[in-house]
């Protein structure tokens, strides 16, 4: 895959067993090219790394305000969260404040995250709804941006409804891609999804550090999305996830936003850059492991930081025994570029 570098080994004993590959960027906000890993130009889908800016419109048009909204519902419209009672909790409050009920969700139903990242397997019988969905915030704030707009909440999904022209809109802005460069897709959740070269998503996050917005309420929008992503960072992702952690650790730096198949959104937020970082085969054990790295030698981290991150900055591999018998880690080479 020559758009990709080596970014991660997988050992088993003194050997490598298994490598990975991917690409990352590092842009400001006016898409300036800091440094990269493998192509900057590398299209990828934006995933889940997207939520900030589909639930900019919602806070735009004053959900805050007119629903009575708390930052950890703004914070939850932007997360993948576990499916922990507070994060249900949570979206239930917000399709209640919007009149609207889990019924009118279309999110579908999964098992929640927080039995797989704590490898716990849920209790017999145990039922779970739409409210337990990873992106059931998301689609809460898309449903209460229905009705910001007056539009119908059925068919909130479709690319043609007022409420995804609207986020359309804002990914347009925040990425600087017409319409005609965004390829849509369908993501998990069913809501649309847009794929994009790696320095484009990046400058999207880079406009998020600094707060910069179409207008001055879209603006304001997002300051306040990352000042609830970073004082509820639990309602992003949840317990034992590597969102959590990394903000946890450098709260005062930065705001994160994991994707499925594997890439990871950083704005750094006290220097107004975009970090993107893809794993080619969109394996997840490898992408904490190279995301860490690469903020280490942005000097984003400390080593006493980057040690506080070990469980997910360089991973242990065990067997079924929980033996240790390996490790996964990294081997990414940031290339830096003149200003």
């Amino acid at each position: 895959m020559p758009a990709c570098d080596k970014i991660a080994e997988v050992t088993r004993g003194a050997a490598v067993e298994s490598v990975h590959y991917g690409a990352a960027v590092v842009v400001d906000a006016d898409g300036r090219l800091i440094a990269s890993v493998g192509d900057p130009d590398f299209i990828t889908y934006s995933r889940s790394t997207l939520k900030p800016f589909q639930a900019t419109p919602t806070i735009a048009r004053g959900a805050i305000e007119q629903f009575g909204l708390h930052s950890r519902h703004v914070a939850l419209m932007c997360g993948s969260h576990n499916g922990e009672p507070r994060h249900v909790q949570a979206a239930a409050e917000i399709l209640a404040a919007v009149g609207c009920d889990e019924s009118e969700l279309n999110c579908g139903v999964h098992v929640p995250y927080r039995y797989s990242v704590s490898d716990q397997t849920p209790p017999p019988g145990i039922r779970f709804t739409q409210l337990h969905n990873n992106c059931s915030g998301k689609h809460s704030g898309m449903l209460a941006l229905c009705r910001l707009l007056n539009a119908p909440t059925v068919g909130y999904l479709e690319v043609t409804h007022p409420a995804q022209a609207a986020i359309r809109r804002m990914v347009e802005y925040a990425t600087g891609l017409s319409a005609d460069r965004l390829t849509v897709g369908i993501d998990g959740c069913s809501a649309p999804t847009y794929a994009m070269p790696l320095r484009t998503l990046a400058r999207a996050f880079a406009m998020l550090a600094v707060g910069r917005g179409p207008d001055d309420a879209s603006a304001k929008a997002m300051q306040t999305i990352v000042h609830a992503m970073r004082t509820s960072p639990a309602m992003v992702s949840g317990a034992d996830r590597f969102d959590l952690a990394l903000a946890e650790t450098a709260p005062d730096r930065l705001i994160c936003k994991v994707g499925g198949e594997a890439i990871e959104c950083v704005a750094l937020t006290d220097r107004g850059w975009g970090v993107v970082v893809k794993v080619a085969d969109g394996g997840s054990r490898a992408l904490g492991v190279a995301t860490v790295e690469i903020l280490r030698q942005l000097d984003v981290l400390s080593s006493a930081e980057v040690e506080c991150l070990r469980r997910f900055a360089r991973p242990f591999v065990t067997n079924h025994r929980r033996i240790i018998i390996g490790e996964v880690r990294p081997t990414v080479h940031l290339v830096r570029h003149a200003a």
